[in-house]
């Protein structure tokens, strides 16, 4: 899907999406879980057959629709469309400080501090129910330490 954009219909919403980002939005419909870098193929197809479930990140609708990303950059100021760089690990925005020295950069300082240190990034864990990204917490009873996974999708599903 290069040169193309999602938009909303109903409320007019649009953004230009990386595969990376598809990815990740498929990922939030519980697909993908397993496939840290799926192939660009697979995502644009997977893309076309689920726009009626991808939701818009501004009025929440479901049915998002592909438009050219010339058709977005012309209904717009280029001012209002900075496109976002995420990092692949801990799925945080890279810093614009960072891209403007490192353009090609796919992760944040953080995490690439530890790419260069030789340490393993945590594993990254999805919810099964709407493939937001996991967090660990430890729980606020007395007694026995316990770890419980919940979701960080908002709003919450409640794993």
């Amino acid at each position: 899907m290069d040169g193309k954009a999602l938009a909303c219909p109903d409320c007019g919403w649009r953004t230009v999406c990386s595969h990376d980002e598809l990815a990740r939005r498929l990922r939030k419909l519980g697909l993908l879980r397993r496939a840290p870098h799926p192939p660009d193929d697979l995502v644009d197809e997977l893309v076309h057959t689920n726009l009626a479930r991808l939701t818009c990140d501004q009025c929440h609708a479901a049915g998002l629709a592909i438009v050219e990303a010339d058709d977005v950059s012309s209904s717009a100021d280029a001012d209002d469309w900075q496109q976002a760089a995420i990092c692949e690990i801990c799925r945080k925005p890279v810093p614009p400080e960072r891209l403007e020295i490192f353009p090609s950069a796919r992760r944040c300082v953080t995490c690439q501090d530890a790419e260069d240190r030789g340490l393993e990034p945590s594993a990254v864990e999805y919810c099964p129910k709407c493939g937001s990204l996991l967090e660990m917490r430890v729980s606020q009873s007395g007694g026995v330490t316990r770890y419980k996974q919940f979701c960080t999708g908002q709003p919450a599903c409640r794993l």
